[in-house]
């Protein structure tokens, strides 16, 4: 278990090192990326979350 939480760690700090790189070389692109396409992928994710969800129980009481 702590072999886990080392790699995630590890991961999870290389990924903010990269992103802040990118940020400082692009700022225009990590303006788009943080304001305008996080919020468009999360949308996305709930509406397939929420769809995946109620889909079988549509189909299974018939309202579909």
């Amino acid at each position: 278990m702590p072999a886990i939480k080392e790699s995630l760690h590890r991961f999870e700090a290389r990924f903010d090192q990269r992103a802040e790189r990118f940020s400082f070389r692009h700022p225009h692109l990590a303006f788009l990326a943080m304001f305008i396409g996080l919020p468009i992928f999360t949308l996305i994710a709930v509406t397939a979350s929420t769809t995946l969800i109620t889909l079988p129980f549509a189909l299974l009481f018939g309202w579909l």
